[in-house]
């Protein structure tokens, strides 16, 4: 498989990532909550506080600008630039699945396709990268 069509599979799966961010991640009450709206609501519990709170609003924000990034990196040709951008998806939506699952609230589909998208994204980078390397261009770039 091409590193092009690593790179649009990978970018793909990385928007897909940030776009479950508005979708719902977890029930409280009759009320579905995404991610975004989770992470707001832990901020004003004082669940996470201090320097936790814009660390973990950064990190949402770094999801989408780093699968925009891929996307970018991918229309332009440069596919060590999109697997480097994808690289930390994964991870980042993998612990704040954790964190949703281990609370007391239901899951709901958001959590499960976008932990799913993000391993995605970041499988993707690591085979783009591999590849890269592999043909001698890691330094290329």
């Amino acid at each position: 498989m091409g590193t092009t069509r690593l790179g649009w599979g990978g970018a793909t799966a990385g928007v897909l990532a940030a776009l479950t961010l508005l979708a719902p991640w977890a029930g409280s009450g009759d009320t579905d909550r995404s991610s975004i709206q989770l992470l707001r609501s832990a901020g004003v519990l004082e669940v996470i506080s201090g320097w936790q709170r814009p660390a973990a609003v950064l990190a949402w924000y770094l999801v989408v600008v780093l699968a925009a990034a891929a996307l970018v990196a991918v229309a332009w040709g440069r596919p060590i630039v999109a697997g480097w951008a994808l690289l930390p998806i994964g991870p980042a939506m993998l612990v704040a699945a954790v964190i949703v699952t281990r609370s007391a609230l239901p899951v709901r589909w958001g959590a499960i396709v976008g932990v799913s998208a993000g391993l995605i994204a970041t499988a993707g980078a690591v085979l783009i990268l591999m590849t890269q390397r592999s043909r001698g261009k890691g330094a290329a770039e």
